[in-house]
């Protein structure tokens, strides 16, 4: 039994903590960064197109990112890490602005994008990356995605114990849907995990702006 001094120590551990995700310590996490180059003093996005020798979404375009390992101490050395491997980018070249919100996928990764700001513009990729190439924002601003939405239903294993919930086997569970969004630039197109949470970055670069012309 759960006595009045425990739980006044449970409250007192929860008033303490900061709220995470369910499932997060669970999941696969990974950190990717956001390049912002500036060429001609105008910004631009840095990508990737993955090499097609690797085994996992070879030929898509991508922000440079990849699993957390054990030596990151944060999110933003696994981003900034993997910006440099990837890339040829000098870490002291690539400064970090900020995180971007965090994103539980609906396959099982929590991703962590950062937002680094580049000053270097020579490039010298690893063996990871087929291509390099940069985006003016200005054009993606302008840019409205194509977005299409994708369906799935849970796959109820032979043994499940349907005995046990309301319904049983005529129990309707849940079907998941989410947005696949396209962004195209010269031919290439850019979709997925890498165009998500690219909508989002450009979605804060709206809400700054309106921010300013609100301020004025």
């Amino acid at each position: 039994m759960i006595m009045s001094e425990q739980i006044n120590q449970v409250f007192s551990f929860l008033k303490r903590r900061e709220p995470g995700i369910i499932g997060e310590s669970e999941a696969q996490q990974s950190a990717v960064a956001v390049p912002i180059v500036h060429e001609d003093e105008q910004p631009s996005i840095l990508l990737q197109i993955r090499s097609q020798a690797l085994k996992d979404q070879p030929g898509d375009i991508s922000f440079p990112g990849g699993k957390m390992e054990d030596d990151d101490l944060t999110s933003v050395e696994t981003a900034a890490r993997e910006l440099c491997e990837e890339t040829g980018i000098k870490r002291f070249n690539a400064a970090h602005i900020s995180a971007l919100d965090k994103w539980m996928t609906p396959y099982g990764m929590i991703i962590y994008p950062h937002v680094f700001s580049v000053t270097e513009t020579s490039f010298t990729p690893n063996e990871e990356v087929e291509e390099l190439f940069t985006v003016p924002l200005n054009t993606l601003m302008k840019q409205t995605p194509e977005t299409y939405h994708i369906s799935s239903s849970a796959d109820i294993p032979e043994d499940f114990p349907f005995e046990k919930i309301e319904g049983g086997k005529n129990y309707q569970f849940r079907r998941t849907v989410f947005p696949e969004v396209f962004y195209e630039y010269e031919g290439k197109h850019i979709w997925g995990l890498t165009a998500r949470i690219l909508q989002h970055f450009l979605r804060m670069v709206e809400r700054s702006s309106l921010e300013v012309k609100g301020g004025k």
